[in-house]
């Protein structure tokens, strides 16, 4: 066994029963590591999937230590482990996402009938999840308890951590919201629009705030949008700091680095838990600086002949700043476009962390007044969302903006893992139109707004916390996370790789998860807010990928006979309906055996008729359709008319 192997902390596979145990360090004896394998875990499951006897009471301060394990919980519900009741005197974290995912970032926060929140981010949607708008939290664990909500701490203003602050507020309008002047900006823009006026309260860099019994500390951090901030929050049960999304860039645009000292200061103080941005972790190094693409960037204006379109995340001030520089340098206008856009470079302008120089940027319905070779567009849509504005252009659908030969497109932003099929179906639709698109394949056009691995040993070892639960990324980040911190020194069973819903309690001075709580997505379609299930997305998945097939027919139940069809009618199905004569009689005689042995109930006939089509259609023509079987029954209609009658 390699040394990296015996350091890693272990996880169980979801669903699954077995317990394994993660062993101290490389150093460890066999003797120990033989000791460690056999430990206690910090939990066992309850319910459907533990077996009898199975212990449900949470190991507290040293007995947790004994486990050599790092627990995580299942999400099927009947394996999942309901959390003990709160422990007086202890802090609970319940992660309700962000976990195994980049997004609706959310950290619920408990103390003696207390609650803080951090962060309240969407997710966006993926391929398989056709029509969703949005994905949010589930705020179920709180929703009977909002009003023992204390306040919201937003850690920056980013879709991913303050997208879900409107939805939330719609279930209690007056939750105080706590964040720096540009987030609360942003926030508060969100909320307008939502016919929402939140209730706020401003912060900056080292600033400390009492709210209920959290003590709060906010410190300075670099990132890739400007005035983000890590919290620290201490109550008498311990201390943590959620870093939110951090980076320690030296050189930012802003000169607002991240505040090591600030943070070495709270270490000595003492830090229970590091709850770190992982989303980097993987990546070996430091990350570079945001200036470092300013070289890049005047190299591409400098030699483009036509219209520059460039795509990035609306909230992006930092990397808009230097597009907006090059663009004067170069003597061209700037135009925002798209709704989002055109919101928050107008809030970043107005509250002074975005520079433009004068008569730098005009009106999209003025653009047409300039030559193309005198124009920037700064868009969205660098993650491929096709109705975006970059996807629109490169559909050819959107009304201002086309694409001709030699323009020049820079996707300046990280490419979110998931979103890699939709951001190069983008690209290869601008290439075909002839424009030379220009993104981190081959060129320095972007940097991360994350630590590297580098960087988060810097913070480990200036923080020095007694635990460590990774944040902020999919299960590779956080387990990557998870094997830095144990390479500073932190004990592999005192680093908690947690899940969405996971309920970890801070008791003692040491962190253990104790539970899960039913944690799914919620579903933003239009209107319609946590209505739309699973179940109906499968449905939509299947009409996009396999067609539609219903098929009619009028039976007599009391004739034991079917007197009209069976009809099928296709919808994007490659046969035509001929193709389905030979399943017809088959549909016939399963409907009337059925009818012979007594069935009379119209479901149950639409059943048999739904199996012996899907039967077919998946046997004959390699398939599965969606199949809506509709069966009529005159039976049934003369014994209703003889009743209204009578």
């Amino acid at each position: 066994m390699t040394e990296t192997q015996e350091q890693t902390p272990r996880k169980h596979v979801r669903g699954s029963k077995k317990k394994t145990a993660a062993k101290a360090s490389a150093k460890t004896t066999a003797k120990t590591a033989k000791s460690g394998a056999k430990a206690t875990a910090t939990r066992k499951r309850a319910g459907k999937g533990a077996g009898k006897g199975a212990n449900t009471t949470p190991q507290y301060g040293e007995n947790a230590a004994k486990g050599k394990k790092l627990a995580t919980s299942d999400t099927n519900d009947t394996n999942r482990i309901a959390p003990p009741k709160y422990r007086k005197g202890s802090m609970r974290i319940v992660p309700l996402g962000g976990l195994g995912e980049i997004g609706r970032n959310m950290n619920v926060i408990e103390y003696n009938g207390h609650i803080l929140l951090i962060d309240c981010g969407v997710l966006f949607p993926e391929e398989e999840q056709p029509g969703v708008d949005l994905i949010l939290p589930d705020f179920n664990y709180i929703k009977d308890r909002l009003d023992k909500v204390d306040a919201l701490v937003l850690t920056h203003g980013h879709e991913d951590h303050i997208g879900g602050v409107p939805y939330l507020l719609k279930l209690r309008k007056d939750i105080p919201l706590i964040g720096s002047k540009l987030t609360l900006g942003f926030v508060e823009a969100k909320c307008k629009e939502h016919h929402i006026e939140p209730e706020t309260i401003q912060v900056e860099g080292r600033d400390k705030l009492k709210v209920g019994p959290f003590n709060l500390e906010f410190v300075t951090v670099t990132h890739s949008i400007p005035d983000a901030l890590a919290v620290c929050v201490r109550t008498p049960a311990g201390s943590l700091i959620d870093t939110g999304d951090i980076k320690l860039d030296q050189l930012p645009l802003d000169h607002r680095v991240t505040d090591l000292v600030e943070f070495g200061k709270l270490g000595e103080q003492g830090i229970d838990l590091l709850m770190m941005d992982s989303t980097n972790a993987e990546v070996p190094g430091f990350v570079k600086p945001e200036t470092s693409i300013g070289p890049a960037l005047d190299q591409v204006f400098a030699t483009a002949t036509r219209k520059i379109i460039v795509a990035s995340f609306s909230s992006h001030v930092h990397r808009v700043q230097q597009v907006v520089d090059a663009a004067h340098k170069y003597g061209r206008k700037v135009v925002f476009v798209g709704r989002s856009m055109v919101r928050n470079m107008a809030i970043a302008a107005d509250l002074g962390y975005l520079h433009l120089p004068e008569d730098t940027v005009v009106d999209l319905k003025k653009a047409k007044d300039y030559p193309d070779n005198k124009l920037v567009y700064m868009c969205t849509g660098s993650q491929g969302e096709p109705m975006a504005a970059l996807g629109r252009i490169a559909d050819g659908n959107h009304r201002d903006i086309t694409i001709n030969e030699f323009d020049t497109v820079i996707l300046a932003s990280s490419l979110i893992p998931g979103n890699e099929h939709g951001v190069y179906k983008v690209i290869n639709k601008l290439v075909q139109l002839g424009a030379r698109v220009v993104n981190r394949d081959n060129a320095a056009v972007h940097v991360s707004g994350h630590c590297n691995e580098g960087e988060l040993l810097y913070m480990y070892n200036i923080v020095k916390p007694k635990n460590a639960m990774p944040i902020h990324g999919e299960n590779r980040h956080l387990v990557a996370n998870g094997l830095i911190a144990v390479k500073t020194g932190i004990e592999p069973e005192n680093v908690v790789l947690a899940e969405d819903g996971d309920v970890v309690d801070l008791y003692h001075g040491k962190a253990a998860i104790v539970g899960s709580v039913p944690c799914g997505y919620i579903y933003v379609d239009g209107d319609s807010v946590g209505e739309l299930t699973d179940d109906e997305l499968e449905k939509r998945r299947i009409l996009g990928s396999e067609g539609f097939v219903s098929c009619f027919a009028v039976v007599d139940t009391d004739a034991k006979d079917v007197i009209s069809g069976p009809k099928v009618y296709l919808n994007a199905v490659a046969e035509d309906e001929k193709s389905f004569e030979k399943v017809r009689h088959q549909i016939i005689e399963q409907l009337q055996d059925a009818m012979m042995g007594g069935t009379k109930d119209v479901h149950k006939l639409q059943q048999i008729m739904r199996r012996t089509l899907g039967s077919w259609v998946a046997r004959e023509l390699h398939r599965k359709p969606m199949i809506v079987p509709v069966v009529a029954d005159v039976a049934a209609d003369m014994e209703s008319m003889e009743t209204y009658s009578d």
